[in-house]
């Protein structure tokens, strides 16, 4: 008996060691099998990168030679009660061009709104020369008898385009949909022309009419007057807005699509606003 319950003893204790050693592994390595938390799209701080575009500018000279006609004839009474500075001869022109360049900003993150400004540009060459219509009217001033014709030209040419833009947009994993709204600068070449010529007729209570023509009488009174003015690299002003996606494709490149309006102050009274779509990458820093 004696023998037996040493035996039953013997037993008992090599039970409890064995089960010591046979727990179950994933019971005490379970913190070694958990889920790895995904990647942290971190869009705060700054960046810089290159872009290319391409764009469709509308340039409207209608009303660029009126101050240089109304310099022209100020002193005349034709001037005074016809208003030939006020005939339109110019019209709108619709031009092209791709464009390249690169920009730098700061983003700063509020959960997930992302709030930033950017500084944009690029090279561009929008050009276009006005379309001329003359126009030949005979009309009445100060008693007298006019024939008189108008004609014109002006051009325009903008070469470069920058945009300060504050940016406002949503964090969506690895998308970043944004809006942006700014100030715009750029430079153009600009140019514009008016011709007047006709001719002062005798007055119409004449008898017998008196012709004018060669030889001319001293009643017929031709005259032209002529007025220029040109610019290189003259600086506009103007305002801008637009939208665009950036997509972070590695921890610190993203790539970029965007739509950008730009709408320039008159100069010389030449209007012109610019449509550009553009492509680009980046790297945040």
């Amino acid at each position: 008996m004696r023998r037996l319950l040493v035996a039953l003893g013997l037993v008992a204790s090599m039970s409890d060691a064995l089960a010591g050693g046979f727990e179950l592994p994933i019971l005490r390595g379970s913190d070694g099998y958990a889920a790895a938390a995904p990647p942290v799209i971190h869009w705060s701080g700054f960046y810089g990168g290159g872009q290319v575009g391409y764009g469709f500018a509308s340039m409207d000279f209608a009303t660029s030679t009126q101050d240089l006609v109304a310099h022209m004839l100020r002193q005349l009474t034709l001037e005074n009660e016809v208003r030939v500075s006020t005939w339109q001869v110019l019209g709108k022109r619709e031009t092209h061009s791709s464009s390249y360049g690169g920009f730098f900003g700061y983003n700063n993150r509020w959960e997930d709104v992302i709030l930033g400004f950017e500084f944009n540009y690029s090279r561009t060459d929008f050009s276009a020369d006005a379309p001329m219509t003359p126009i030949s009217i005979r009309t009445s001033a100060g008693g007298n008898d006019y024939d008189v014709t108008l004609t014109g030209g002006a051009s325009m040419r903008i070469t470069d385009l920058a945009t300060i833009r504050a940016r406002a947009g949503i964090a969506v994993e690895n998308f970043l949909p944004y809006a942006m709204i700014g100030v715009a600068a750029g430079r153009a070449d600009l140019a514009r022309s008016a011709t007047v010529t006709g001719q002062q007729n005798p007055p119409p209570a004449t008898d017998p009419p008196t012709p004018c023509g060669p030889p001319a009488t001293p009643t017929c009174v031709p005259f032209s007057f002529t007025e220029s003015q040109s610019k290189t690299g003259a600086f506009i002003f103007g305002w801008s807005f637009g939208g665009g996606l950036d997509v972070m494709v590695m921890p610190n490149v993203f790539l970029r699509a965007e739509y950008e309006y730009v709408a320039f102050s008159p100069v010389w009274e030449i209007k012109a606003n610019i449509n550009t779509v553009r492509f680009g990458a980046g790297i945040k820093f």
